[in-house]
């Protein structure tokens, strides 16, 4: 039986860069598309001959739902999703400074104006597992959620890789938190109204989140119950 395509859904501030370190491990380079730009993936995969496109095992990077159609072969994805509200202050304070475009435009952006501005601050998530082109909807993000081997936690982080570690076959997850937004306030330092703003974008986000982690809760007692 032909091995499945493992593809890592990276949603962006949510632990990811530390995760996609330990998911590498696992492949060589030119086993895996680690964060290669959907177009150039699709140029690079179709030149590929057919032997080579065998050789293929894995897939990272900001993707939405979907990325498994440019390759013909059974594929599972994981990811890892995360408080909404703590993920959009992560996301506000880390794009400021983000080199380029970020940047440009966000340099004196208010977080209230940020909070309209940028689609990923609106139920972004849900949108991300949805699908490019899929209209938003709890019901689409549930469905392709059934194909997912594991939708990690962020702040169950040390739990999410034990359920990977068992799901994937994983050998070494010892890892160095990555990417970490420093220059963030707490959340009890963010004003009342934009916490208020962020939960009135983020509904889809807020019920999906609940969902995966009660998910997540319900697989590792099952893994504590029956140990491999």
């Amino acid at each position: 039986m032909e091995k499945k395509l493992i593809i890592f859904m990276h949603i962006p501030k949510t632990g990811g860069t530390t995760l996609n370190d330990i998911f590498k491990k696992s492949y060589a380079e030119n086993e895996i598309y680690d964060h290669v730009p959907l177009e150039a993936m699709r140029n690079h995969f179709s030149q590929l001959k057919e032997e080579d496109k065998k050789v293929i095992k894995a897939i990272s990077g900001h993707h939405f739902y979907g990325i498994h159609d440019l390759f013909s072969k059974p594929y599972t994805y994981f990811t890892m999703m995360r408080n909404p509200i703590e993920r959009i202050i992560s996301l506000y304070y880390f794009l400021k400074t983000y080199p380029g475009y970020y940047q440009e435009n966000m340099r004196n952006m208010s977080f209230k104006d940020y909070l309209d501005w940028d689609p990923q601050a609106k139920n972004g998530q849900t949108q991300q597992i949805c699908g490019m082109h899929s209209q938003i909807s709890l019901e689409k993000a549930k469905e392709n959620l059934k194909t997912f081997e594991v939708v990690g936690i962020t702040e169950m982080f040390n739990e999410s890789l034990l359920l990977l570690k068992d799901k994937l076959g994983w050998n070494d997850i010892a890892y160095k938190r990555k990417n970490v937004t420093k220059s963030r306030p707490l959340l009890q330092e963010v004003p009342t109204e934009i916490i208020k703003k962020i939960k009135e974008n983020n509904q889809l986000d807020i019920e999906l989140y609940e969902l995966a982690k009660s998910d997540l809760i319900k697989q590792l007692s099952d893994l504590k119950e029956f140990p491999n």
